[in-house]
């Protein structure tokens, strides 16, 4: 579901939910016997609702044990900034920055690291880098080579 939908969703919600809150408020002055019987049988429904949305949610969303959909991993990974870099793994073996470049061959692949739960790997500002795994084997700067 896009966010704009959810946005859509949620502010329904909120209008029933504020409509409910009004209609029993009304009916407990007017008739407090008939509001409390219905304040009853809108709770109850209201907390078969939430068990049903709590079970999906439960089912749908990957657990730490890695027991879900994806392994358990949830993976974040963001770059802001003229010329920044983000990886959501290794980054082996680069040339970055202006006039940079890569001379020989580069190293192997990182070796079998564990798995790991939840990363937030960002890059904020001119030029930064970052890496949710190494860093290993890269020129970076001006006129750096590798």
């Amino acid at each position: 579901m896009s966010t704009g939908a959810r946005r859509i969703v949620a502010w329904l919600v909120g209008v029933v939910c504020l409509a409910v809150v009004s209609w029993l408020a009304v009916t407990a002055v007017l008739d407090l016997p008939t509001g409390d019987s219905t304040a009853s049988v809108v709770a109850a429904g209201v907390a078969v609702i939430g068990l049903g949305l709590s079970g999906i949610t439960l089912l749908r969303t990957p657990g730490s044990t890695g027991s879900g959909p994806g392994g358990g991993r949830t993976l974040r990974v963001r770059a802001r900034g003229r010329g920044s870099i983000a990886a959501g793994g290794d980054v082996r073996g680069n040339a970055v920055g202006p006039r940079s470049k890569v001379t020989g061959t580069t190293g192997g692949p990182a070796g079998g690291r564990p798995g790991r739960g939840e990363r937030d790997v960002s890059a904020r500002g001119t030029g930064v880098v970052g890496a949710g795994g190494d860093i290993v084997d890269n020129a970076m700067g001006e006129d750096s080579e590798r």
